[in-house]
């Protein structure tokens, strides 16, 4: 049994932001880690590689291409300071496994078995697709709109992989915010074991905090973290279409996040 001091609905606002955390914390030590479940690597901090003119001159040329949509967003406050095609629908590639593990912790509250919270740092951390399709086979229609409706997040469609840079964003906001029911503080863990990636490497080192997802598929490549710059939480979502970086110019990628991020949140 949860606390009684922490129990109530993060979802619906009822708990402050430091009690939502507290529950979440309680929830990963007697649910996850008492499972048996293991969270696979470490946590790593952004790269801090140099700011070259070759990444300066992509994200300028690029920053407005009609292949690509993105939103920046302070986490803290809930404004966004950059947003370009942030609603538009993209196939996601990789991008929805952990908003389908959240369906799953949703559905469940936060009740899940061994099994299934290894499938989740799989699908988190090394993006398994045997993993996501095991979740998949868990959940279903009415879980995936009951979840988008409770945490007011963007009408999109998580299990047939149509997803916005707009829904990532907010999916984030939830996820440091604490505002959801079940399993902010494993979804956040798995993330920052993230083994994939270009956008962290080009961010400065000091950013020890710092997770996401990327999506990768036929036309279709997309990056997204969150992370602290200091004490304030942020999030850069990327998503991109018609080969906008094919293999050899996935780097593209990379130059698009370290400019978003230097623009607007450095």
């Amino acid at each position: 049994m949860m606390p009684l001091g922490i129990a109530g609905c993060a979802g619906g606002g009822l708990m402050s932001p430091s009690a939502s955390k507290v529950r979440a914390q309680w929830e990963f030590r007697n649910r996850f880690m008492a499972s048996g479940a293991y969270l696979r690597y470490r946590p790593h901090a952004a790269h801090g590689r140099a700011w070259t003119q070759r990444y300066e001159q992509a994200y300028r040329a690029y920053r407005g291409d009609p292949r690509v949509g993105y939103a920046v967003k302070n986490l803290a406050t809930g404004r966004y300071l950059a947003e370009f095609q942030a609603d538009r629908l993209f196939v996601g590639g990789s991008m929805p496994k952990p908003a389908v593990a959240a369906v799953l912790l949703e559905r469940a509250q936060g009740n899940l078995s061994r099994e299934e919270f290894q499938h989740i740092v799989q699908a988190c951390d090394k993006s398994e697709n045997s993993s996501w399709f095991y979740l998949l086979s868990r959940i279903g229609p009415y879980d995936e709109h009951h979840f988008l409706s409770k945490y007011a997040l963007p009408n999109v469609a998580i299990r047939d992989n149509v997803l916005s840079p707009r829904f990532y964003a907010e999916f984030y906001e939830r996820c440091v915010n604490y505002r959801l029911d079940h399993g902010c503080e494993l979804l956040l863990e798995a993330m920052r074991r993230d083994q994939y990636g270009l956008g962290r490497w080009v961010l400065p080192a000091s950013i020890t905090y710092i997770g996401g997802k990327t999506g990768n598929y036929g036309e279709w490549d997309h990056e997204s973290l969150f992370f602290y710059y200091g004490s304030t939480p942020y999030a850069i979502v990327l998503f991109t279409r018609g080969h906008f970086a094919p293999p050899g110019q996935d780097w593209k990628l990379g130059a698009m996040m370290g400019g978003l991020f230097r623009d607007y949140c450095a």
